[in-house]
């Protein structure tokens, strides 16, 4: 029963025309429109220089001296040296001899210190307190700090593209208003202002793929960093190699920008590939929608006949789901075929890992449909408005209309791209381009498979708890 089922709702599927338009021929022509419209854009501009201006206020440079400072703050000799005082004092005291010896440090001064417990106490220091002469390196070297100093700076001056070209260069200007001039002229491709160690902005006019690579550095050396504090906040013995901690991630900067920018394909027009492929995924979600809402029995007479039926219902609903994602995976790995194998798409990664991935994101707009289908008794008209707003939004915030979008969410709200399945599934395919597998891309496969189970469940639910006092 449940073969025949299957197969039964497969021939009807192929047998919609709109079905068949929208998520098996439109895809195939939007990719195309976008191979013509980006194919050359970025080969002819991945191997200039990127001219920008860069604003550091004194709070980033106070922020990197007191990471400085405490990173070379030696608590053992101070501990020796508070030893000794007490031993002199109970001596002298056992001897009746006076003490007027003073505290190696006055009480303030050690309060303070012992309230730094994480990386924000450590930032928030006043470094007037900051006892200096326990420095295991010369007090200069705090204090002659500069903006070129700070790691962000180093990063930029070191990356480089593949045949060794300068990626960005620094133009120095003498106030912000020039450099705003600048930026309206064209003679630079954007103003970084670098407020803290993750508190980094990018101003620009206009996009382009040289705002890409800016947007994508800034991103990529925040995720670092972001690490790197987490390490330091995970445990308060880190405290003492912060300066080691964060020069080992950016390290890590240096060879994901510098040496593969963005793994095996550079160029950052490929996003909108990786969210054709989420947005024929979501697409899925029409199919499974529509057979279930015309099964119900409080939607159509077909949904009455079948709900008379001795078939278990949800068993009838499964088969349903099972012939969507059947179908839903062919036409979704053929237009994966058709852009990496006729267009010549490179996604970048390992290609066995980017089929796998692709056929998991399926899975997410099949169970999508298939849960929202089981929402209440509202109207099936009401339900396929619920799924447009998820699927056109979801996509537009991920970056299907406009690339930098996903960055744009990114920086406002990060929460949302981790709950927008077009976001979560674009960034799977990127993390497998930068980064390879590894954490961030078994993070994004974990949500998809999470997500795809928790909807699939829901819908089961919410399907046995459907009932009917009168058809």
């Amino acid at each position: 029963m449940f073969g025949r089922i299957c197969i039964a709702e497969l021939k009807k599927l192929i047998r919609s025309k709109t079905y068949m338009i929208w998520t098996f021929a439109f895809p195939l022509v939007l990719g195309t429109l976008f191979y013509f419209a980006f194919s050359t854009i970025y080969s002819s501009q991945k191997s200039e220089t990127i001219p920008v201006v860069i604003e550091v206020t004194d709070g980033a440079i106070n922020e990197y001296k007191t990471l400085e400072a405490f990173s070379n703050l030696d608590k053992d000799k101070i501990s020796e040296d508070f030893e000794d005082y007490y031993t002199e004092k109970a001596t002298a005291e056992a001897m009746g001899e006076t003490f007027n010896k003073e505290e190696p440090l006055s009480e303030e001064v050690v309060d303070n210190i012992e309230a730094v417990k994480s990386y924000e106490d450590m930032k928030d220091y006043n470094l007037d307190l900051f006892p200096y002469e326990y420095l295991k390196c010369d007090k200069s070297q705090v204090d002659n700090i500069s903006a070129s100093d700070l790691p962000f700076i180093k990063v930029i001056e070191d990356l480089k593209y593949d045949e060794g070209t300068k990626m960005v260069k620094q133009v120095q200007v003498s106030s912000h208003e020039e450099a705003e001039k600048l930026l309206s002229d064209g003679d630079i491709a954007g103003i970084i202002t670098v407020d803290s160690m993750t508190d980094i902005h990018l101003l620009v006019n206009g996009n382009g793929v040289k705002h890409s690579i800016l947007s994508t550095i800034i991103s990529e050396y925040k995720l670092e960093v972001g690490k790197a504090i987490d390490t330091i906040n995970n445990d308060n013995s880190n405290l003492e190699k912060s300066d080691e901690i964060m020069d080992e991630s950016t390290e890590s900067i240096d060879f994901i920008e510098a040496k593969k920018m963005a793994g095996e394909n550079k160029d950052p027009f490929v996003s909108y590939f990786y969210n054709l492929i989420a947005m024929v995924a979501i697409m899925g979600a029409m199919a499974s929608l529509s057979l279930i809402v015309n099964s119900q029995a409080n939607q159509s007479d077909t949904g009455i006949r079948i709900d008379c039926s001795p078939t278990v219902k949800l068993i009838h609903e499964l088969a349903q789901l099972t012939a969507v994602v059947v179908l839903q995976t062919v036409i979704i790995l053929f237009t994966l075929t058709y852009l990496i194998y006729i267009l010549k798409i490179n996604f970048g990664g390992d290609i066995s890992y980017i089929y796998l991935t692709t056929f998991l994101a399926s899975l997410v707009g099949d169970t999508l449909g298939f849960m929202i289908a089981h929402f209440g008794k509202l109207s099936g008209d009401k339900k396929e408005a619920i799924l447009m707003v998820i699927m056109l939004g979801g996509g537009f915030l991920s970056g299907l209309m406009y690339g930098d979008m996903k960055m744009i969410v990114e920086q406002k709200a990060p929460w949302f791209n981790r709950i927008n399945p077009s976001a979560v599934i674009t960034d799977a395919f990127y993390s497998l381009n930068v980064f390879g597998v590894g954490p961030r891309y078994y993070r994004a496969i974990m949500y998809i498979l999470i997500t795809s189970g928790i909807m699939l469940l829901i819908g089961c639910l919410l399907s046995r708890r459907s009932s009917y006092k009168s058809l």
